[in-house]
């Protein structure tokens, strides 16, 4: 079985003085690990001691734990870093100025799950927009489609039925991996976000999950297992 390595792991073997004196918001939840089920929390926070300056959460919460659908999760405080989780899937869908304050960059660690109505997508989304609106950075950490990146089902969004479930005009199976999708819509829809891709090394189009030798951990309670 071929292994690849995610953007998570890529970007672990990078040089520190890429984010050198930057304080660091992390969006994640419990699939945001490496090969060894370590979070990406804890690694950031490893090597980059004392920059992680806020956590945010998408839809489900941080710790994936809200099942139906239109159960919201609060703000929390990490009481081991003493930094704010803030929920994006809560009082608001979009990170507000005061959200992002405290932060210079974003690393988005999330694994879609490769359908438009999967709403990690719509937050990242949202993610890029608000922070280009502050002229700050966003750097994505790219997993793969877990269904694969070549078939294309399904009709694309109509406009004017644009919603948090279905924001752009793509097919209901898209195809992209988070990487993608955030420099598709990035550059397509003119968000205009300062954008860094941590690609991953080895994932080939033709792969569903199981081809990766990566394990599997839940995303959202209705997802066990990726097929």
């Amino acid at each position: 079985m071929i292994t690849i390595t995610t953007g998570l792991e890529n970007f672990l073997t990078r040089p520190r003085s890429e984010l050198a004196g930057k304080r660091i918001g992390l969006l994640c939840n419990p699939a945001s690990v490496n090969r060894q089920f370590l979070h990406a929390r804890d690694l950031i926070q490893q090597k980059f001691p004392g920059q992680l300056a806020a956590l945010f959460s998408p839809q489900h919460g941080f710790f994936a734990e809200k099942q139906d659908n239109m159960v919201e999760s609060a703000d929390f405080m990490d009481n081991d870093l003493k930094i704010p989780v803030f929920s994006l899937y809560g009082k608001t869908r979009i990170p507000t100025p005061e959200m992002l304050d405290p932060i210079d960059v974003l690393i988005v660690d999330l694994i879609d799950v490769g359908t438009r109505v999967y709403t990690f997508t719509s937050t990242l989304s949202y993610c890029l927009a608000a922070v280009a609106a502050l002229k700050k950075q966003v750097v994505v950490l790219d997993r793969p489609n877990p269904v694969g990146g070549i078939q294309v089902e399904g009709n694309c969004l109509i406009p004017a039925l644009r919603s948090f479930v279905g924001r752009y005009e793509i097919p209901m199976r898209h195809g992209l991996t988070m990487g993608e999708y955030a420099a598709f819509i990035n550059e397509t829809y003119a968000i205009g976000c300062d954008l860094n891709i941590i690609p991953m090394i080895g994932w080939r189009r033709r792969m569903y999950f199981h081809d990766t030798g990566l394990p599997w951990v839940t995303p959202s309670p209705n997802l066990p297992t990726p097929a």
